[in-house]
């Protein structure tokens, strides 16, 4: 039976937790850097790796959860930079590996490959979230008026995004005011997966792995990296696999369908509560009139002056 307490929608990066874990170990990390921390969920179970391993995580995120911050008070493997990536990662030493989960839009994921690739001496690993459906050509934008001019494209707090439509729609998978989607899907600089692909063409000795599940997660390393023979043989059988994407379609399209139902649920019971609201005033008018009438005629007829 399932726990009601879990998700209907699984979008977590700590569903790859196993996977990531594994990475960190052949990539040898001493040093983790996470942007973004959503829940703090995966940011603890990088915590208790990297303090059995010697290893640090530092975390980044403009507005640290809870558990995260009482963690960090807690072990010398934790540090938490309450601050906006890509800007926050100037005062941060260079790490081992980037798990980045922070600003779904192109701007934000290109400074980031930026700053991260920038040394060509440096060869670390870079795991990125949401390189698939819906943010792989939309980009989503938590704080939009941040980000440099010219930077976004016309957005929508209110409207959600659907599988094969390019348009936004009234409903659809949606932020619900945590975030806005990009009006239109496609085109340059849009999208998690198009930055990633717009900074590689400028690298051919980087190595992208996509696996295509829960909104698909991006593997990045340079193919001179002494771990880069071991990553292969560990991800590369995954690289989009056609099996997984078929299952994230299908993933993808039970929980709109699921969205769609959702409304139609709400819309129903919104219409049921205004007529409700009207019957009982037209109760209440009627029962007002009855008892006038009944007032009058309790008095009898009035005598003619």
């Amino acid at each position: 039976m399932t726990d009601p307490a879990t998700p209907l929608l699984r979008h977590s990066l700590s569903t790859f937790g196993g996977c990531i874990v594994r990475c960190l170990e052949i990539a040898q990390a001493r040093l983790i850097v996470e942007i973004g921390s959503e829940t703090g969920v995966l940011t603890l179970e990088l915590v208790s790796w990297a303090a059995e391993h010697e290893a640090t995580v530092v975390s980044v995120d403009p507005e640290p959860p809870q558990r995260v911050l009482e963690r960090a008070a807690e072990t010398e493997a934790l540090v938490v930079v309450a601050g906006e990536s890509p800007e926050a990662l100037a005062d941060v030493e260079p790490a081992d590996v980037y798990i980045i989960d922070g600003d779904h839009n192109h701007s934000c994921v290109s400074r980031e490959l930026a700053h991260i690739f920038g040394d060509p001496q440096r060869m670390p690993l870079a795991i990125l979230h949401d390189v698939g459906w819906p943010c792989a050509r939309r980009d989503a934008y938590y704080a939009p008026e941040r980000l440099p001019e010219g930077a976004t494209h016309p957005y929508s707090y209110d409207k959600g995004a659907v599988p094969g439509r390019s348009e936004l729609v009234h409903g659809g998978f949606r932020g619900v005011g945590q975030f806005a989607f990009a009006e239109h899907e496609g085109g340059e600089r849009n999208g998690v997966l198009t930055a990633v692909e717009d900074f590689l063409e400028e690298r051919e000795d980087l190595r992208l792995v996509t696996l295509p599940a829960v909104f698909g997660v991006a593997f990045v390393w340079s193919t001179r990296a002494p771990f880069a023979a071991a990553l292969e043989a560990e991800l590369g059988p995954l690289d989009r696999d056609p099996l997984l994407e078929a299952l994230e379609r299908n993933r993808i399209a039970l929980y709109v369908r699921t969205i769609e139902l959702q409304d139609l649920v709400g819309a129903t019971s919104s219409r049921a509560d205004r007529v409700i609201a009207e019957l009982d005033e037209r109760i209440g008018a009627l029962e007002a009139e009855n008892a006038r009438l009944l007032f009058a005629a309790a008095e009898g007829p009035r005598d003619e002056a």
